[in-house]
């Protein structure tokens, strides 16, 4: 989890390397601007390009921090649940099995981040990027409500702030790449990946105040405590992107007619030297997408088919290979582990979010060396190893079982953040259009949703052991495709991509 790449970090976006033709618009920003532009095949470029500089790192670095919040809160998402469910529950009234609640209540939020995702798409085609998050957080800071303990009030507020990871996770990288300035893009990439780590480990941090005998049952609030933090991210992101800082995407707001506005974001990022190139490079990316712009019909052509299946499969691996499923659940999973002891499942659970956040600080070094497919390769093989020793330490009780079973566990959550989860987030936009990327980054809230509701009677019906088989079986078909449609794209630009797999030429 913690080394994921947030989605949509596509190559329309990511570069300016893709043929383009001398047109009536560009000869005109030539002329008013005095910047020679570069033809070459395949190529948009300006002569003598220089690196801009921005007026301040440290200002640039909060402004990139409050957009890229949304993926702490993405990770927060996916444990802080799971960790309340019993005390939520001695609240309210059910109205269902136990297990049945339990799925509503983790389902209603990929439901609400379809919806989000799906909205996106027609939002961002009449709103600029900040309009758009500002959408996006009013539904994440309404999100607040659902801390009044009713049911019906808890669902549908937990269905806002999936609404709002939904949009979020769209707009996020689109945003970060139209504003960061090329030179620091790579630094702060990696560092919502940190973020998203960061969430789950916080709300397994939170969950150890569950230990304490008076902050669970129906007399105590800390479940509200835990349910308040995204909602006041949210706030805490439009105050500093939109109220202190005023930023936006000087591309959408060009794409929009707003070129004061524009040329005013434009201004207040960069030093007055690099003021012009800065603009007029939005200017050119603005012109490109009107001349490349595909729409989302063409993720069915023969062209776009094979890398919108990867991509799709890749998210479908993400989700069930097992370890979602433990996050998701951990309490509830751990709970047939330790014979429902309140404080080892906590520390288990505590520890296993630590394990998935470790891989962030050395990812560096395994992806100097190795390419994207053969750490995939590799990431699935360990999985499948992993899994099978667990199905096998699932079949007795005694006390060493259980601690190797959660010592693999922790190996696997380990290589799943190094490898399965940074390369679905990443090598998807890098193969596919953005209309590719949109489609796969719903199918992976489809697959969430799914896993989500249908876990819990899983683990009731089939036991872990079961469960376990059936994700085994799964990873070894989704290692099998992989290895014979996934290709190695170490070292080749976004154009050198597109004609390995048949897209180019």
């Amino acid at each position: 989890m913690a080394s994921q790449v947030i989605p949509l970090q596509t190559q329309e976006i990511e570069y300016l390397q893709t043929e383009m033709n001398q047109s009536a618009i560009s000869k005109e920003m030539i002329s008013k601007n005095g910047h020679n532009i570069n033809q070459k095949r395949g190529t948009v470029q300006l002569f003598n390009e220089k690196d801009e500089e921005v007026n301040s790192i440290g200002d640039l670095t909060i402004i990139m921090i409050g957009i890229m919040s949304g993926s702490f809160t993405f990770g927060y998402a996916i444990t802080y649940l799971t960790l309340s469910f019993d005390t939520v529950f001695d609240q309210i009234n059910l109205k269902g099995s136990k297990n049945e609640e339990q799925g509503l209540f983790s389902a209603i939020l990929p439901i609400g981040c379809i919806v989000g995702a799906v909205s996106s798409h027609f939002l961002m085609q009449i709103l600029t990027r900040n309009q758009t998050l500002i959408v996006a957080d009013i539904c994440g800071m309404l999100s607040i409500l659902s801390l009044v303990p009713i049911r019906e009030m808890i669902l549908a507020f937990r269905f806002m702030y999936g609404v709002c990871n939904g949009i979020s996770c769209i707009v996020m990288p689109i945003y970060i790449k139209e504003l960061c300035p090329q030179k620091y893009y790579e630094r702060f990439s990696v560092m919502a990946g940190f973020l998203i780590g960061i969430g789950v480990l916080v709300a397994f941090i939170f969950g150890l105040g569950y230990l304490n005998d008076d902050l669970r049952g129906p007399d105590t609030h800390w479940w509200q405590v835990m349910f308040a933090v995204p909602p006041v991210v949210f706030f805490f992101r439009q105050l500093i992107v939109t109220v202190i800082y005023k930023m936006d995407s000087p591309i959408s707001l060009l794409e929009k007619g707003m070129q004061l506005q524009a040329k005013n974001v434009v201004e207040r990022l960069y030093t007055q030297k690099s003021v012009e190139q800065a603009f007029l490079k939005a200017q050119l990316r603005v012109q490109y997408n009107e001349e490349h712009r595909e729409g989302l019909s063409s993720i069915f052509s023969k062209k776009h088919g094979t890398t919108v299946a990867i991509g799709c499969v890749l998210m479908f691996i993400y989700t069930w290979c097992g370890i979602f499923a433990v996050f998701s659940y951990s309490s509830q999973f751990f709970a047939s582990m330790v014979d429902n002891d309140l404080t080892l499942n906590t520390i288990f659970s505590l520890i296993l979010g630590i394990s998935q956040q470790l891989p962030a600080y050395v990812s560096k070094f395994f992806y100097g060396k190795w390419g994207k497919r053969s750490l995939l390769i590799f990431g699935l093989i360990f999985i499948i190893c992993c899994q099978i020793i667990v199905i096998g330490l699932s079949y007795t009780e005694n006390s060493a079982a259980v601690i190797i079973k959660f010592i693999v566990l922790c190996l696997f959550a380990f290589v799943y953040a190094l490898t399965i989860s940074p390369i679905c987030w990443s090598m998807t936009p890098e193969i596919n259009s953005s209309e590719g990327t949109y489609f796969c980054i719903i199918s992976v809230f489809v697959w969430q949703l799914f896993m989500l509701y249908v876990f819990p009677f899983m683990l009731e019906g089939m036991s872990m052991t079961g469960s376990f088989i059936l994700f085994t079986i799964l990873t070894f078909l989704c290692l099998i495709f992989s290895y014979f449609f996934v290709k190695e794209t170490k070292g080749l630009n976004h154009r050198e991509i597109d004609i390995l797999y048949g897209k180019g030429e």
